[in-house]
């Protein structure tokens, strides 16, 4: 079995990349048998590893990059969770498969990955209601100990953390940058505690934000999640994109449903089409009934109905229905027109 430091060094070499990693972390040579990268020649990697010369000469060189960040990361507490080993969040690679992150890199109470969990996605530039609507939700996950994932942008994601952490409760920030570029932020700097958050990367340590990793972030946080919650979705950007995930991974997906919703919730309308569920009020408070049996039965692999319950409504007595409600109109973005919108939405 390959060494962690080892598989980091493969993935710092330039040309090989998470899948010829993986290839070569399955040979026989590495898999059954713990071997040392250091201790190997490149004529030897080219034999048993099936690489180019200009590959196997960047390796020592790699491994010394890899050794210094594992001292970076036993003085910031920084875990590396290799896919298919002990630590890895098995909803993770069940819901991704084949395309789960090959290594996460995590900081924090990493326990907290094997809770019950719903990931939020919404605008940077999300409305006043809408960042009420997703503080609220966010509140009421905490109270039932459910994990409250988001990526630890502003606007909605900034929400649901803060919200989360205010009602007592954990969350996760998932990052479309290297670990060591994390910094806690003002809007929930007073609120950590040792076991109360948990900080997780896919990409190497040291990457900047990319707006195509952004994407691929919202994957993972549909993968770690029971269910995933859009606040305000426009009809393309990050948010948009991150819906379509969901569905297309058969996430439970549920979104606010706003009455005459704004040009910005667009997106909203399109995924209640497409078979997510509606979030709704009863009593001026969010009804999340719905959303905590999804979560129930994704976490107990009960099969789940796709599309659309409005028959559940009928069987409500007459003044239960009359106490639901959709959410007000969301408010506009400020002083951003659309296209900052879309543009900021990918972050």
């Amino acid at each position: 079995m390959m060494k962690e430091r080892d598989i980091l060094a493969l993935l710092l070499t330039k040309g090989l990349g998470p899948k010829g990693v993986s290839r070569i972390m399955n040979l026989d040579f590495f898999y059954s048998s713990q071997v040392d990268l250091s201790l190997i020649s490149p004529a030897e990697m080219i034999l048993h590893m099936n690489i180019k010369p200009d590959i196997a000469d960047q390796i020592p060189a790699s491994i010394d990059k890899a050794d210094g960040l594992l001292k970076e990361f036993e003085i910031q507490e920084i875990k590396i969770l290799v896919k298919g080993r002990a630590g890895y969040p098995e909803r993770l690679l069940r819901t991704l498969k084949e395309e789960a992150p090959l290594l996460l890199f995590a900081g924090g109470n990493i326990k907290l990955l094997e809770r019950k969990a719903v990931g939020f996605c919404g605008s940077r530039k999300a409305s006043e209601k809408g960042l009420a609507v997703a503080g609220e939700c966010a509140t009421e996950l905490a109270k039932r100990q459910i994990n409250v994932i988001s990526g630890y942008a502003h606007g909605v994601d900034l929400a649901t953390h803060r919200a989360a952490l205010e009602a007592g409760g954990v969350t996760t920030f998932v990052l479309a940058e290297g670990i060591l570029h994390f910094k806690l932020k003002s809007d929930v700097k007073d609120l950590i505690t040792e076991g109360n958050h948990v900080v997780v990367s896919e990409y190497m340590p040291r990457l900047p934000w990319l707006a195509r990793n952004a994407m691929q972030r919202n994957r993972t946080i549909c993968g770690l999640s029971n269910a995933v919650v859009v606040i305000e979705s426009g009809l393309k950007g990050g948010t948009f994109e991150a819906g379509k995930a969901a569905l297309a991974l058969r996430r439970p997906l549920f979104v606010a449903e706003y009455a005459q919703p704004a040009e910005t919730a667009e997106g909203n309308a399109y995924f209640l089409k497409q078979g997510a569920r509606f979030l709704r009020k009863k009593n001026g408070a969010a009804y999340l009934e719905e959303l905590f049996q999804a979560v129930e039965n994704d976490e107990n692999d009960v099969p789940q109905q796709y599309g659309r319950n409005d028959r559940a409504l009928t069987e409500k007595s007459c003044s239960e229905v009359e106490q639901l409600s959709v959410w007000e109109t969301p408010g506009g973005y400020g002083s951003a027109n659309k296209d900052e919108q879309d543009k900021n939405d990918e972050k």
